[in-house]
């Protein structure tokens, strides 16, 4: 692995995931952070979901993921598989596998309801130049975004929406797409910020505001 991206995946690896008690009912997710060397430094890897009607995070930017299988060895097995099925991009295989491990788990939402679902994200590091990206019918997109450039002050922007009825403004990222990065995937991204010290508070970044 570059030297650049080795420095910054110990620093984001270096802190020690939070612990959400959750109850044996409780599904679990898992999404991949995935991670390579760029012309500005690491770049970090994201999708748009495409459009369907029963998917309650339809058309919103995220990283690659899906829930828990029973067949899933551990949470971290379920976010290689996704990203092979969604992506056609094989982490087992160009992965840094020293340096992959856990993120902060978080606690998942749909439509502002709170959910029994855990989210497990895990960081992995791409050696070299990765395979072209073969997105399937659940990703209308997949596109790299330069780490240092999500923490500019001038991607900051609000999305809105609602939350148990109550008009709200969310805080968000504009990537240039049709929608902004939004949700959990944006307190994701800015928690990964913050463990790197590009930014100085992620929960100052992603608190959102009533709708006056």
């Amino acid at each position: 692995m570059e030297p650049d991206l080795s420095g910054f995946a110990r620093r984001l690896l270096q802190a020690t995931p939070r612990v959400i008690e959750t109850e044996s009912d409780w599904r679990h997710a898992a999404v991949a952070a995935v991670f390579r060397s760029g012309p500005e430094g690491p770049e970090l890897l994201f999708i748009q979901r495409a459009a369907h009607p029963k998917d309650p995070w339809s058309g919103q930017i995220a990283f690659p993921g899906g829930r828990v299988d029973p067949e899933d060895a551990s949470p971290m097995d379920a976010a290689r598989r996704e990203t092979l099925e969604e992506l056609g991009l094989d982490l087992s295989r160009h992965e840094s596998v020293p340096l992959s491990g856990p993120l902060h788990p978080i606690q998942a939402r749909a439509r502002q309801a709170i959910l029994p679902m855990l989210i497990h994200p895990f960081a992995f590091f791409l050696k070299g130049d990765p395979p072209q990206l073969r997105p399937n019918h659940e990703v209308a997109e997949a596109f790299w975004v330069p780490v240092q450039r999500l923490a500019s002050p001038k991607l900051r922007t609000w999305y809105e929406s609602e939350r148990a009825s109550v008009p709200y403004r969310f805080r968000a990222l504009d990537l240039g797409r049709s929608v902004p990065l939004w949700g959990l995937t944006h307190r994701m991204t800015m928690e990964i910020l913050e463990r790197v010290s590009l930014i100085e508070s992620a929960d100052e970044l992603t608190l959102p505001q009533p709708k006056v």
